[in-house]
């Protein structure tokens, strides 16, 4: 099959923090976003039958303010979905990301993951300030697009 690869998409995200960094400057938090996709069941054997495939992200925070951030996404695998799970994974889903958002939850300000599982799929939430400069009300959240944007792709 065709093998591609995807450089430079950007994407608007809620909040963004890693370990060391809180990601409220250009530049102040990289790294890489690793994932297994898992399979309801796992064995031994999943990875060689490719029930479970490995994924690979990289990322960099572009700027941040009012507890949004632009981040650019270089993604080093391609399946469906991987961008806005591994933006979920880091704590920080993409603005209009209304299936996996719900598993981003908060408790005194703290974000932390809920299994999908514990956490079913309903349209994002987004604080009062947020929706304010958005110019949304709650009702409108729904029509919010998701707000990953490719820049430049490259076939090799």
């Amino acid at each position: 099959g065709l093998c591609w690869q995807q450089h430079g998409d950007r994407a608007m995200v809620r909040g963004c923090r890693r370990s060391g960094g809180t990601g409220d400057t250009p530049g102040s938090a990289e790294g890489c976003a690793l994932q297994v996709v898992p399979v309801p069941a796992p064995g031994r054997h999943s990875l060689a039958r490719k029930d479970v495939k490995s994924t690979l992200t990289r990322y960099r925070v572009l700027g941040a303010v009012g507890g949004c951030a632009l981040l650019q996404l270089q993604p080093r695998t391609a399946f469906p979905e991987q961008l806005q799970v591994h933006l979920t994974l880091l704590l920080c889903p993409a603005l209009g990301d209304h299936e996996h958002s719900s598993c981003v939850g908060k408790v005194l300000g703290v974000p932390f993951f809920l299994t999908p599982k514990t956490a079913p799929t309903r349209t994002q939430v987004l604080d009062k300030e947020l929706l304010s400069q958005l110019g949304l009300s709650p009702q409108q959240l729904h029509h919010l697009p998701l707000h990953i944007h490719l820049q430049e792709l490259v076939l090799p």
